[in-house]
């Protein structure tokens, strides 16, 4: 599954490495995700589900993403809770192999919204090519998108102040909880298509250490179905996402918008499959 060939997810945080532009630096910066933390050690919260996304790729190698940032067996665990107020929080924590055979992890949370929708992730790493940089934050407001490396020295921060025109979610790198929370925009009619953009940021070179690319697209939602999810049944709302130089994307979410599965579908049936999906899954009845 390369996903800088499909125009690229994970996609899937969850859960993302954010990350910034030179080009455009915007002016103050973002909270902290050690504040972050400490507020949400503060509120009272439900836990409200569980699980670990595993990605499925059977072509290029196993590989997963842009040239020189590949990742293999690529796994992210998750709990997501629920706040007093109604909002939801995501704390979690990917591991994968980059380059083949060097484990890595890094721990991530992610809020969202009262209908699960992004709009905040922290991920406790750095950048590729920015050692003062970390922990990685990123928000989602409705017409613009901002990302800060938070480095410790202002001479070396990188920031990002991206306009966006139309719904967005990242394509790269891999987030399940901006992709699922994109569904959230589709009209619930098979006819109707919504225009969209996905947001790819990579990291190329020392000289260029983030170039984000923005793709347009559209969503529409397929329908219901009942799918087997983790060994276990799970009626489940079907969506399909389209962009340039992409091939499409078919999106599984539960019924209240947690991403189930995604399935890349190229044009030859015998393409080896792609896509990512729960490999372990509980919700509590409570959040139902």
């Amino acid at each position: 599954m390369n996903l800088h060939r499909w125009a690229l997810l994970t996609l899937v945080v969850s859960a993302i490495s954010p990350l910034a532009c030179p080009m455009k630096a915007a002016a103050g910066g973002v909270q902290s995700g050690q504040k972050a933390a400490a507020a949400t050690e503060q509120r009272p919260r439900t836990k409200v589900a569980e699980g670990e996304y595993v990605v499925s790729e059977q072509a290029n190698g196993g590989a997963v993403g842009p040239f020189g940032e590949e990742v293999y067996n690529f796994h992210e665990t998750w709990v997501l809770w629920r706040d007093g107020d109604g909002r939801y929080e995501v704390e979690g924590e990917r591991r994968f192999e980059s380059p083949r055979g060097t484990a890595r992890s890094d721990r991530f949370m992610a809020e969202l919204s009262r209908d699960l929708t992004i709009t905040r992730v922290t991920e406790f790493s750095r950048l590729k090519w920015r050692s003062d940089s970390g922990p990685l934050t990123c928000e989602f407001l409705r017409s613009e998108l901002h990302c800060s490396s938070n480095a410790k020295n202002a001479g070396q921060a990188i920031k990002l102040r991206l306009p966006m025109q139309k719904p967005f979610g990242l394509l790269w790198p891999i987030s399940a909880f901006s992709l699922s929370g994109l569904t959230r925009e589709a009209e619930r009619d098979p006819r109707h298509a919504t225009q969209i953009q996905l947001v790819s940021i990579e990291q190329p070179s020392a000289d260029i250490p983030v170039l984000p690319m923005i793709l347009d697209g559209e969503l529409r939602y397929l329908g219901e179905e009942n799918v087997e999810i983790a060994g276990l049944p799970q009626r489940a709302f079907k969506f399909s996402i389209k962009a340039a130089l992409s091939p499409e994307f078919v999106v599984w979410t539960t019924t209240n918008g947690l991403l189930l599965a995604v399935s890349v579908e190229h044009g030859d049936k015998n393409w080896p499959e792609q896509g990512m999906k729960l490999l372990h899954f509980q919700e509590w009845p409570a959040s139902q």
